[in-house]
């Protein structure tokens, strides 16, 4: 890519996370908040049950993976350093103040109450991948596979008493969670649930087509029967499954 094509998305990127650093933090606080969650593309998940103004773990998690890309990115060392810095400030808080031992909890924002769900929003810190401490990331994917159905990670454990089959992000299985997971578990080094994870989803794919989420009890297409990013998370997996077969 041409250095004027890098320098835009260094500068998009360095805006769109100092937003979270600078207007989604509560004073004195190394980890920000969503607002609603909305704000976390997971609008009704479980997790803000509880409470709307949230620290959670995903997000912390994020944005730890993007002031890492930014580091990658910068225009000079001290900028790099900068933003490494940053990461690690953020990643220790993430495992200070959100891990209980076994699993990560929300954080009323304001109050400092803090609770757990059934929700897999919880367990989306795996995209953080080998750079969470061994016991993290294996108790984070020993619940990841209790999530999983036939088809692939449900988004409200199955047995919880939330979930609802076409509960948007209650239950059914989406493709962006689907393929975040997937990559946080194989760079873990969980290849074997990886690779189920891929094969569930791609055979889910097979059947029911590219819609906007899956019921992950049957496997039904649910929403918009016809989604770019069901289809984009399809040939991202099924390309580096070929790839991977290929090698062997």
């Amino acid at each position: 890519m041409p250095k004027g094509g890098q320098d835009e998305i260094y500068r998009l990127l360095e805006r769109w996370t100092t937003f979270w650093l600078t207007a989604r933090r509560v004073p004195g606080h190394e980890l920000p908040h969503y607002q609603h969650g909305n704000d976390s593309g997971w609008d009704n998940a479980t997790t803000f049950d509880p409470g709307r103004v949230v620290e959670t773990a995903d997000l912390a998690a994020f944005l730890v993976l993007q002031m890492r890309e930014l580091a990658r990115r910068a225009p000079d060392p001290d900028a790099a350093a900068r933003w490494s810095g940053a990461a690690d400030r953020m990643r220790d808080a993430l495992l200070a103040e959100l891990w209980t031992g076994d699993r990560f909890v929300a954080r009323c924002a304001h109050s400092g109450a803090t609770w757990s769900s059934s929700s897999l929003l919880d367990l989306m810190p795996i995209v953080l991948g080998g750079e969470l401490p061994e016991p993290v990331h294996t108790a984070l994917a020993a619940r990841i596979a209790e999530h999983l159905t036939a088809f692939g990670p449900a988004t409200e454990h199955p047995s919880s008493e939330h979930y609802q089959d076409d509960g948007y992000w209650r239950g059914p299985i989406w493709a962006p969670s689907t393929v975040l997971i997937e990559d946080g578990l194989r760079r873990a080094g969980h290849t074997a649930t990886a690779d189920e994870i891929s094969a569930r989803f791609r055979r889910l794919c097979e059947q029911s087509g590219f819609a906007e989420n899956f019921d992950a009890r049957t496997g039904e297409g649910l929403r918009d029967r016809a989604y770019t990013w069901t289809a984009s998370a399809y040939l991202i997996l099924a390309a580096a499954h070929e790839r991977r077969r290929r090698r062997h």
